[in-house]
């Protein structure tokens, strides 16, 4: 019969420490059972014969390690060394009451005993002082962080905002804080840290560049905090926010806007193959809807589904509304589109066969992309196909600023436009652009004096 349980190939007798290393026997009849009755000890530190120990047993040892203890303190600090360990080691009481275990790394006694009091010391400084018991390196704390961050995503929370967070700390931060302790962060390295950052980007960063990783090392901290790795009574130097002003954006004039859309409509007709002319459909229909919407190129508007369109009618007009749901930097909002740019998505509904018109694809409210192509394919990015459009529309470049012009363009001439009409004022248009009014201040205060011209003349 198999035995229930398995016999322990290590036990202690008394002030010794018998170690069994079993060497069985397979065969037809499976596992041989041990009879271990037959080990015996002497008290007499002696071993008993070879030939008494069962055929099964290969090695039998034998040592006399005494785990010895050694009260420091008035008890409140424990010095002790485990019977399979030459190593002593000490635990100890602090205020909380709790016990704390670590290792002396000493085997002479005498050494032990002086390390024992030297790490009990230490503690209580640690306590007094408000320090925390344990801390960790940065790029430990930081790798906990990024998963937090991740988790914010997940749950929609600034979505964009954490991403531009985490990719601040995975290319800047980790790499030069990565090795060092929380408490080793000292001022000096901190302005060594902007000196290295700077080589490394090539350029003296922009100043929202600057905010971005500055709020990204205060996440890590503050994460450190709040886990109890680090006290907030440690003052641990912040980064520097101030750099260069950023640059005005180049956009379009009215006129250039205008001159713009009529070369689209032509150029989207064009394409040697079927890819090549849904692409130039499609992108007809993304910078109107851009234009249409104030909505940000890349992930906000290319996350935009069927399902997140509908109608919103006035109850007291009865005028209707398309009304689209985006998610983006600052989260979710609802945006308003304008009357002319229905006839967009109605494009678009038709093309991918969502109905014969956009009210059946509103009332659908299906899962699939917006911004596709007729087979539902969604495109990574309509960057490129937008820089051959400027190419061959010849208007690359913005003359006020001699920069090149890009999707973002868009959007900041819609900002203009809104507020050049004068129909928006700086709160309505920062809720639907999903900005702030400062950042509307910061970027338009120039055309202040522009936009109050009849109470000013």
């Amino acid at each position: 019969m198999r035995p229930t349980k398995s016999p322990p190939c290590c036990r202690e007798f008394g002030s010794y420490s018998l170690t069994l290393k079993l060497s069985f026997a397979f065969g037809a009849k499976g596992l041989k059972q041990i009879d271990f009755s037959q080990l015996a000890l002497e008290n007499d530190r002696t071993q008993k014969s070879a030939a008494s120990i069962p055929p099964t047993l290969a090695t039998l040892t034998l040592t006399s390690r005494r785990a010895t203890t050694h009260h420091l303190r008035d008890g409140e600090v424990v010095l002790y060394r485990r019977p399979d360990s030459g190593v002593w080691q000490v635990r100890y009481k602090l205020l909380d009451r709790r016990w704390r275990c670590i290792t002396t790394r000493q085997r002479q006694l005498e050494l032990a005993r002086r390390a024992a009091g030297e790490i009990y010391d230490r503690a209580r400084f640690r306590e007094l002082e408000g320090l925390p018991q344990q801390t960790k390196r940065f790029d430990a704390i930081a790798n906990l962080c990024i998963q937090a961050l991740e988790r914010e995503i997940e749950q929609g929370i600034r979505p964009q905002t954490n991403r531009d967070y985490i990719r601040a700390i995975n290319s800047y931060l980790k790499p030069y804080f990565g090795k060092f302790m929380l408490l080793n962060i000292t001022l000096d390295r901190v302005r060594h840290y902007e000196q290295w950052r700077n080589e490394k980007m090539g350029r003296v960063p922009i100043s929202s560049t600057l905010a971005n990783h500055a709020s990204a090392f205060s996440r890590v901290i503050d994460f450190a905090i709040e886990q109890g790795w680090l006290s907030d009574r440690v003052a641990i130097p912040r980064l520097n926010r101030r750099g260069r002003k950023g640059s005005a954006r180049p956009g379009f004039s009215r006129e250039e806007l205008a001159k713009l859309l009529a070369f689209l409509a032509e150029w989207s007709q064009g394409g040697e193959r079927k890819n090549h002319r849904e692409m130039r459909l499609l992108l007809r229909d993304y910078v109107e809807a851009l234009l249409g919407t104030g909505c940000r190129s890349g992930r906000e508007s290319m996350a935009m589904q069927w399902r997140h369109l509908e109608w919103h009618v006035d109850s007291k007009t009865g005028q209707r509304y398309l009304r689209i749901w985006v998610s983006g930097k600052t989260g979710g909002r609802w945006l308003i589109a304008k009357h002319w740019a229905v006839a967009v998505f109605e494009r678009l509904a038709l093309r991918q066969g969502m109905g014969k018109d956009l009210d059946e694809a509103i009332t659908a409210g299906s899962d699939a992309w917006v911004f596709a192509i007729s087979t539902g394919v969604r495109p990574t990015s309509l960057h490129t196909s937008f820089e051959l459009l400027l190419k061959d529309a010849g208007m690359r470049v913005d003359p006020i600023t001699g920069k090149n012009r890009s999707l973002y363009s868009l959007r900041h001439s819609y900002a203009t436009m809104s507020l050049m009409d004068g129909h928006l004022d700086m709160h309505t248009l920062a809720r639907q652009m999903g900005t702030s009014i400062g950042m509307l201040e910061q970027h338009y205060s120039k055309m202040t004096a522009t936009l109050a011209a009849d109470r000013l003349a």
